[in-house]
């Protein structure tokens, strides 16, 4: 059985360290002695003890924990990005806290006010955006280091996320060159990201001498796409019908919904000559690859947004200003699949 010990002091008696040696190993297992690491680390093998992080922290300025919040961890492409800040911020010794914001402001202010309670060294924010509470927020940055990633409010905090000009342009560009024209079923502008990327593809068909069409209700606001592209495209298909044959989605989530009421009318979706319809998005959601047929889409540099997020907020941890930029617009990539 493994040996018990109940606090700190008792587990670095049996290391034969100090307190203080062995608080140095939790904080940074680099900033003791090979022979010392290893003598703990052979220790916390044989041992059940583990430190009490919380209560080791709260006599602290700050923390080694970095808050997370994104509006919600249940959409595979926030779950997709946690899960490369958390292990890139674990590699660096960092304790990650991630909080869901759910799509509501008071969530998201309740959540600021967490992490502030909390004393972490900064955080690593993917605002709501339209509905986020600013004051809030730039409280916030005003107290810790702060990099917004994939949306960002107006204002002088770092931001990391995708650079949608090139994004839409690019698949505007193959959708003209391999078939129709694409029309733009647009949804609800809850961030930055859904008006930058209208105005990107009503930019680029126009830069190839095509007409514009956007649709879709936007008024309402809501993260639900799945739900709101299956409702507006059946209801399209069951009045006038639509004006055009190639739809490019604002997002891989509303083309799941606008992909599923084609099928429910018996249209067939892809690129061959038999088919009825090509839908495209963007985002290369993790499930994009399993629809059936599989969505062609563009791909956002998940590694690259995370990892260049943690590293700018470990650049202003270390006051190393001169390497942080502002704003980080990433490049994204064509993929493309049976859909279009």
């Amino acid at each position: 059985m493994p040996m018990t010990h109940k606090t700190m002091e008792d587990f670095a008696r049996s290391c034969g360290v100090s307190r203080p040696t062995l608080s140095k190993y939790f904080d940074d297992p680099t900033s003791v002695k090979p022979a010392t690491r290893k003598r703990i680390e052979e220790a916390l093998r044989s041992s059940d003890y583990q430190p009490n992080l919380f209560a080791r922290n709260l006599n602290r300025k700050r923390t080694r924990a970095i808050g997370i919040v994104v509006p919600t961890v249940t959409d595979p492409f926030y779950s997709e990005m946690v899960s490369r800040i958390e292990l890139r911020l674990r590699d660096e010794g960092y304790w990650p806290i991630v909080i869901s914001s759910h799509g509501s402001t008071e969530l998201e202010m309740e959540a600021t006010r967490t992490i502030l309670s909390l004393k972490v060294s900064g955080a690593l924010i993917a605002p709501l955006g339209l509905r986020s509470d600013r004051r809030t927020l730039e409280k916030l940055t005003q107290t810790m280091p702060v990099v917004y990633f994939d949306t960002y409010l107006e204002g002088g905090t770092p931001f990391v996320g995708n650079n949608n000009a090139q994004s839409v342009s690019t698949i505007v560009d193959y959708l003209c060159r391999s078939g129709d024209a694409p029309i733009y079923f647009d949804i609800p502008h809850v961030n930055h990201n859904s008006p930058e990327r209208l105005n990107s593809y009503v930019a680029a068909m126009r830069q190839l001498g095509q007409e514009p069409v956007v649709i879709g209700n936007t008024r309402d606001y809501t993260w639900d796409f799945e739900r709101i592209g299956y409702e507006q495209m059946e209801q399209m298909l069951g009045a006038s019908g639509l004006p055009g044959k190639t739809i490019l989605c604002a997002n891989d989530r509303l083309a799941f919904g606008v992909m599923a009421a084609a099928f429910a009318k018996g249209l067939k979706i892809g690129r061959k000559a038999d088919c009825d319809l090509r839908i495209a998005a963007h985002d290369d959601h993790p499930l994009s690859r399993y629809t059936c047929p599989a969505l062609t889409t563009i791909a956002q540099d998940f590694a690259a947004m995370a990892g260049r997020s943690v590293e700018t907020l470990l650049a202003l941890l270390n006051e190393d200003t001169a390497n942080v930029a502002p704003k980080v617009s990433l490049d994204a990539a064509l993929v493309m699949r049976q859909s279009a």
